[in-house]
């Protein structure tokens, strides 16, 4: 499965066990009213996208690619007036301070950056009561094999050797001190599984 949508996966679990009543996916990234009028069937509700992501070739054969992550929340009136603005903003700081320097699980990934957060602003959508903010940031994930790492394992027969063969090591020096024991032990080479 592709890095990317491990990423998000990553972030749309953490988002489901960080505010367990949200209905919390992913979408393509492009949303329009009609979309929102889909969306505000589950409310409150969650849609996290990944978009834009240029690249930079590392040294090590890596490439970085800096994902634009994006989660959208809407939600809306329930008991009063408005009290769907006041849930919707407090659905889209916890989102961003918890993004916030956040890996989201991911070794690969750096902490998230240039964290922003703002509430779509609709004269229809606010007569319907429905709230809609934007949760916005910046993570470096990096993509590929690392070939400076692939030149540090040991390998045999195209796979890493994780298990090296004991034996006893014996020095010029311990002959000279008159260890001869260590030719006396047994074989400590281990056995053929």
């Amino acid at each position: 499965m592709s890095k990317i949508v491990v990423f998000r996966d990553n972030i749309i679990d953490a988002i489901k066990e960080l505010i367990p009543d949200l209905d919390v996916e992913w979408y393509d990234g492009l949303f329009d009213e009609h979309d929102i009028a889909d969306w505000v069937l589950k409310t409150p509700c969650a849609r996290v996208a990944v978009m834009n992501v240029p690249t930079n070739h590392l040294s090590t054969g890596e490439l970085n690619a800096h994902l634009r992550v994006v989660v959208v929340i809407v939600d809306e009136n329930r008991a009063v007036d408005r009290d769907g603005d006041a849930r919707a903003w407090e659905f889209v700081e916890r989102i961003a301070v918890w993004a916030n320097l956040n890996q989201f699980g991911n070794p690969d990934a750096a902490p998230a950056t240039n964290v922003k957060f703002q509430r779509l602003s609709q004269p229809v959508l606010r007569r319907e009561g429905v709230s809609v903010g934007v949760v916005e940031w910046l993570s470096n994930l990096t993509i590929g094999v690392n070939r400076a790492r692939q030149r540090d394992v040991a390998m045999y027969l195209g796979k890493p050797v994780e298990k090296m063969p004991l034996t006893t090591v014996v020095t010029s020096s311990d002959i000279h001190q008159g260890d001869r024991h260590l030719f006396e032990s047994e074989d400590v080479t281990p056995e053929e599984e």
